[in-house]
This record gives C-alpha cells, structure tokens and sequence, in this order.
C-alpha cells in the first residue's frame, strides 16, 4: 500500500462517526494472502473499520462490504476512493438518487446480478464502481460483484472480458466502457425471466426464494435453461435448493415438470456419481412411462450401489403417480 493510500485511509478515517464491520471471504486462492493484509492495514488505519471472515463459500477472495455487494478487487489507488465512499454510503444516509431512477428501482420486481470488471490503472474503471453502488446500496434485488481482471485473469477468461470497465448483467447483457444508471437499470426493469443466467437464479435460491422460480417457469410455460444447470451444479446445497423448485412444479404443473426429463436424460452420463444420484430423484417427482423405461434399462448398468437404490426409489415414486 502506497504512503498516498495510507493518507486517504486515515482522513478518511478520522471524519466516520460510526463504527462498521465488513467481511473477508476465506479461500484457498493465492491471492487470499494479499486481501488479509489489506484487511490488516485498513483496520490500523481506520479503526472505525470491523473485518471479519466471512462465512459464506466465494471461489475469490473478497470484502463483502454489504449482503449484495462484493469486493474481489484490492482497492488501491483509482479504486480507493470509491471504495471507502461504498462504505460511507452503509455507513451513514442513503445517497441520493434521481426521481426517475428511484422509480425505475420501484419497479424492479426480480434479483439481478451485476459482474463489473476493472482492473487498477484503467482511469474509466472507479466511475463505473461509483455509477453502481448506490442502486446496490438502494436495492437489496441487485448483486453487485466487483472483480478485478487484472487480478483474477483466470476468471475474467471464463467471462469472456477483454477489457475494462466491463459490466455483465445475468451473464446476457454486457456493456464494455461507461453506461449510465438508467441504462443498466432499464435493461433491468424489462428482463425476459427465462434468460436469467444461472448465477442470478443461484442468488435468488440462496436468498431462500425457490417459490418465485417456480411461478415464474409456471408463467412463462417453459423450464428456464438456467435453471436446468443448478439441477447439475458441482454444489450440493445448490442442487438442493432446485430440487424444492422440481417438487413444486412436480405438484403444482406436472406437464410443465416433465419438460425436465430430456434434459436430465441427456446429461445423466457425463456428471459424476452424486448429481446422478439427484437427477434419479429428480426424474423419480417428474418422469413419465418414457423415463420409466429410459430408467430400467440403464439399471442393469449401474455399478454404484447408491446409483441401483435411487434408479430403483425413482421407478417407485413414478410407478405411484400412475
């Protein structure tokens, strides 16, 4: 951290009145080491300033400065500044917004999730991270994460992002350069639910709210392809949670259901054991005859004990709804 940086933290520093408490994610990630330092000095810096290990799962190493908004990003130079107003903004009043933005985040109705990329010396980069916080700070429906590329080059490859600022909505919509708020928020506000990526979808069922996945697929007609991949995440709780969204479509629109089944079928043999185990399950609430027979006759061909009892729990629970 450079003598400037260490300044700015302690002005900034010396003018809070209220003590506030962030949360740093604990991974094995080689980076980890450098956000505890930083973590060390803000907090001798800034003592008003709380960091405890978070301990919610994160693949990157990040300050979790709200529920919704995540810092993978070490914010030094450019990107201090912006950072401690993030702070200030949870820490003291709301900032104010627009008439006609507080209307348009009135109107949102579903969880977004918003992925910005920057990277430390881009001079674009602490405008777009000062555009967005205050919608997230506004709108506990919106996610904000916060990833350094430069840092994480690893993952700014799995996003397909070349450079920075780069803001990614749902894992659909991208804006690479400044936008404003009422651009990202329109695009928001009019979103077709079934192209929800799979991340915002997970968000959603980590918030505990299964129930407006299911109305919405049950409204649309149609199982969102997003979802389909939570049924095969390398998670368990995450499976989990979509199997309370497959047993409620199985009672509430059984036809909609076995819109499940080829999807399942067709991905059955390149996952691993467990998420076999659940797609058995999962084809057990929804399959019709035609998964019945798909099931007997892989059946003789399964090698794992747990793989035979859930083949066969599956071929009961479909042989009662018949």
């Amino acid at each position: 951290m450079k003598p400037a940086d260490k300044e700015t933290i302690q002005a900034w520093g010396q003018n809070q009145i209220h003590t506030m408490e962030i949360f740093l994610s604990r991974t094995s990630h080689p980076e980890q080491a450098d956000f505890d330092a930083f973590a060390g000095e803000l907090t001798r810096l800034a003592p008003c300033i709380q960091v405890r290990p978070s301990d919610k799962k994160s693949d990157l190493p990040a300050f979790c400065i709200a529920d919704n908004i995540l810092f993978s990003a070490l914010p030094l130079e450019k990107e201090l500044a912006p950072f401690l107003e993030s702070l200030t903004c949870l820490s003291a009043a709301l900032p104010s917004l627009s008439e006609d933005i507080d209307n348009m985040l009135d109107r949102l109705d579903h969880p977004c999730r918003l992925t910005l990329f920057i990277a430390l010396q881009c001079p674009h980069c602490p405008g777009m991270v000062s555009t967005l916080i205050p919608l997230a700070v506004h709108s506990k429906k919106i996610f904000l994460h916060i990833i350094d590329g430069t840092l994480f080059p690893e993952t700014a490859r799995k996003y397909k992002v070349l450079s920075a600022p780069c803001l990614i909505l749902d894992q659909e919509y991208r804006w690479t350069g400044q936008t404003s708020q009422r651009e990202v928020l329109d695009m928001m506000v009019r979103p077709d639910p079934s192209q929800l990526g799979p991340e915002t979808l997970k968000n959603i069922l980590e918030k505990g709210d299964a129930q407006w996945i299911c109305q919405q697929m049950i409204q649309a007609g149609q199982i969102f392809e997003g979802f389909a991949a939570l049924l095969l995440h390398s998670t368990w709780s995450v499976r989990l949670g979509a199997m309370v969204v497959v047993e409620t479509l199985a009672e509430k629109a059984p036809d909609l259901a076995t819109q499940l089944c080829p999807i399942l079928i067709q991905a059955f043999h390149d996952q691993d054991i467990s998420i076999q185990g659940d797609i058995l399950y999962a084809l057990g609430e929804v399959g019709t005859s035609e998964t019945k027979t798909w099931i007997q006759k892989i059946l003789p061909g399964l090698a794992h004990p747990d793989l035979t009892d859930a083949a066969q729990d599956a071929l009961a629970a479909i042989g009662n709804k018949n």
